[in-house]
């Protein structure tokens, strides 16, 4: 979701200068694709781009033609994406599949959905996005939710499609839907991750950088406040300092959460374990031996149940041989997001699925 908030942070930009922007929106695959349905791209009509839709030989195409393609009202053009000859469009690269890209003017509907979807992300709620793909609605889109704990209901959306369009944004399921000769594609727009790190030692340095460069947000909190300062981690979105036992309140942790323990103070640990150990959690991972590891939950109480239901990782992180703080660092942010994408496949091949006929 980082290109989202990025297209989002242009689009803004573009928006306050008075600049026409367009979307190009993946909304179908057929065979192989470098990306995954649901991809954008931004264009500017001075020649901005941000995003993309494929594995990069699409992107300049769409951008020479999409204006002027979309000059009547939005558009779904087709492109091959086969390296071998006598395709229809051989763009070379190679993943034989067939991509459906939506091209769509940002006019002031949009405006409307795109300034609550930055109030969403901001917030971090879990959203998800109707679009048309045909009739003479196409490209006409609904955002859930529309405002704060409430869904408001649009006369113009069958009440079927307001339905899959909650479950999509609970689930976070692709979903496609056909309704009176009308074909729609319902998109999660999950929240941005967040990463909490209890712990402010040395070592959480390169773990806040390479959440970061993922477009996560990152909490780093330790009761040390001479540890836990913005002067020490500048790249993390909060930082917290208080008592241990106060930390995980402070910190607002939420089940859709990564959390990292590595405080390297056994009574720390500890006391911050005990309280998360029941979560469900999306990720909860404990810096330090196994045998360590064993005594924190010997003296939890609940040493078989975590480690043999996995609910707890440990030892934290891939195996990819870390010794170092870097290493060390990126076998969690990888563990953390092989989790992620588990949780993404798990919910794709959960999807109801659509032959799309207007679009065949």
């Amino acid at each position: 979701m980082k290109e989202l908030d990025e297209l989002l942070a242009a689009y803004n930009v573009a928006r306050h200068a008075g600049e026409p922007c367009l979307i190009a929106t993946l909304v179908k695959v057929e065979g192989s694709s470098y990306r995954r349905v649901g991809a954008r791209m931004l264009l500017t009509r001075s020649g901005g781009r941000i995003g993309s839709v494929s594995g990069g030989c699409l992107e300049a195409e769409i951008q020479k033609k999409a204006w002027w393609l979309t000059e009547r009202g939005p558009v779904i053009e087709r492109y091959e994406t086969s390296s071998e000859e006598g395709t229809e469009l051989p763009f070379g690269l190679g993943c034989r599949g067939t991509l459906y890209v939506m091209l769509k003017q940002v006019e002031e509907d949009d405006a409307s959905w795109l300034k609550q979807l930055q109030g969403l992300r901001d917030n971090r709620a879990h959203a998800a996005l109707a679009t048309s793909l045909n009739g003479p609605n196409l490209g006409t889109q609904w955002l859930f939710p529309q405002s704060e704990n409430r869904f408001e209901i649009n006369d113009a959306t069958p009440a079927a499609v307001q339905i899959e369009l909650k479950k999509s944004a609970k689930d976070r399921t692709h979903r496609y839907l056909e309704r009176d000769g009308v074909e729609f594609l319902l998109e999660p727009l999950p929240p941005r991750q967040r990463l909490i790190v209890f712990g402010a030692g040395d070592d959480v340095k390169p773990l806040v950088k390479f959440a970061r460069l993922l477009g996560w947000d990152v909490s780093v909190a330790d009761g040390r406040s001479h540890l836990a300062t913005t002067a020490r981690f500048p790249e993390a979105t909060t930082v917290i300092a208080a008592p241990i036992h106060d930390l995980p309140l402070k910190c607002e942790v939420r089940d859709d959460d990564a959390v990292v323990v590595m405080t390297h103070s056994f009574a720390q640990d500890e006391a911050i374990l005990s309280g998360l150990l029941p979560r469900p959690l999306l990720y909860l991972g404990q810096l330090g031996p196994r045998d360590r590891t064993r005594q924190l939950l010997a003296s939890i109480g609940n040493e078989p149940t975590s480690l043999a239901s996995g609910n707890l990782h440990s030892p934290i992180g891939l195996d990819i041989g870390a010794h170092t703080a870097e290493t060390i660092a990126l076998a969690i942010v990888a563990e953390i997001q092989a989790t992620i994408s588990k949780l993404d496949v798990q919910a794709t091949s959960g999807a109801v699925n659509s032959p799309l006929q207007f679009l065949a």
